[in-house]
């Protein structure tokens, strides 16, 4: 059998083709996909490439469907023939030095699916087993696609310690940006900044509640702002959710002694950062970043989206089907839409 897939050739090169059906082993599990999400990783790798990605190969891991099969005896009694689910495309080993530290997310032995934009993937027993989730109904299926992005924020939300009363920052208001805002409100902060020069994301962050800025704007004094904005002291913390220096250089202006800068949206290969230590030092501000997120978190997560906690719907902004592949990521690199799903099966 073989099935539709998009197969990244190099950047700017995508093509649907029709590959060979995935193979199964032992407690394996195949899902049909029904909807996978463009992440940022995604349009970076095709715009440039990446060296996590080696051509040809598929990309997409933001998935949901419905489990067509499984091989042999599963590990997960309650997971079924049928069932629809969203999946955590790699979950931690819990043997290595850094899972015996709590720090799931930094495992080095992850077991990962394999690419999602097809029609059909194959989920790794230890997947099914530790990092697969019910989603409640087909309505909820779209949601489900947010759980990995949203998962990542609740891992630097809870890395940061954002608590009642904050003040945050957001630098960047792209999707990763909108969904922080959103987790911020649910934690119970008593404003959110938000710097963005993009004039679609800056109202869509203004709409949901942010306090907002174009930094791009002549005269004007990012850092500066964020002081007169709480109280001249500066924001609890700071989320950098875009990928550049200078960004990290404008949120280490803005953050409070004693606060939190956060350096979530991951910096080109070979970055380097220039920083007085006296910020370190004498104002006890912390300098972290968070990477990835524990299948605990993604499960919290899918449970916000589906049970309304998150007013995320509005976040996805558009949807392709699997033949326009190419469109949705000339879309998603154009700066005008915020979360874009490829609609894959026939159940979305």
């Amino acid at each position: 059998m073989t099935v539709k897939a998009v197969v990244y050739h190099g950047p700017g090169d995508l093509r649907v083709e029709n590959i060979d059906a995935p193979i199964l082993n032992e407690g394996d599990a195949l899902l049909e996909v029904s909807y996978c999400g463009l992440c940022g990783t995604d349009v970076k790798t095709y715009r440039r490439g990446h060296h996590m990605f080696t051509p040809p190969c598929i990309l997409g891991h933001e998935v949901v469907g419905k489990i067509a099969e499984i091989a042999g005896k599963s590990e997960r009694s309650d997971i079924a023939v049928g069932d629809l689910v969203a999946v955590a495309p790699y979950v931690p080993c819990y043997g290595c030095a850094y899972c015996r530290k709590g720090r799931e997310e930094l495992c080095v032995n992850k077991g990962w699916i394999e690419g999602a934009f097809a029609e059909y993937v194959r989920i790794p027993a230890e997947v099914i087993s530790k990092g697969t989730f019910h989603v409640s109904s087909a309505e909820n299926l779209k949601l489900g696609c947010l759980s990995e992005p949203l998962a990542c924020c609740v891992n630097a939300v809870e890395d940061s310690h954002v608590g009642l009363g904050d003040t945050v920052m957001i630098i960047g208001a792209g999707p990763m940006g909108l969904l922080m805002l959103e987790l911020c409100k649910t934690v119970g902060v008593s404003k959110i900044l938000v710097s963005e020069p993009n004039d679609f994301r800056r109202k869509k962050a203004s709409e949901r509640g942010g306090v907002v800025l174009d930094p791009a704007e002549a005269g004007v004094d990012v850092s500066a702002w964020a002081k007169e904005q709480s109280d001249g002291v500066g924001a609890d913390v700071v989320f950098v959710c875009v990928g550049t220096v200078d960004a990290v250089n404008s949120a280490l202006g803005c953050v409070r002694k004693g606060g939190t800068v956060n350096i979530f949206g991951g910096l080109p290969g070979g970055s380097s950062l220039s920083i007085d230590p006296h910020i370190l030092h004498y104002d006890e501000v912390i300098l972290t970043g968070s990477f990835g997120f524990t299948p605990l978190q993604f499960h919290t997560a899918l449970t916000m989206l589906t049970c309304g906690t998150i007013d995320a719907g509005s976040i996805i902004t558009h949807e392709f089907d699997i033949d326009e592949a190419k469109e949705a990521f000339d879309m998603a690199s154009s700066g005008e839409a915020l979360k874009i799903l490829l609609k894959v099966g026939c159940n979305a």
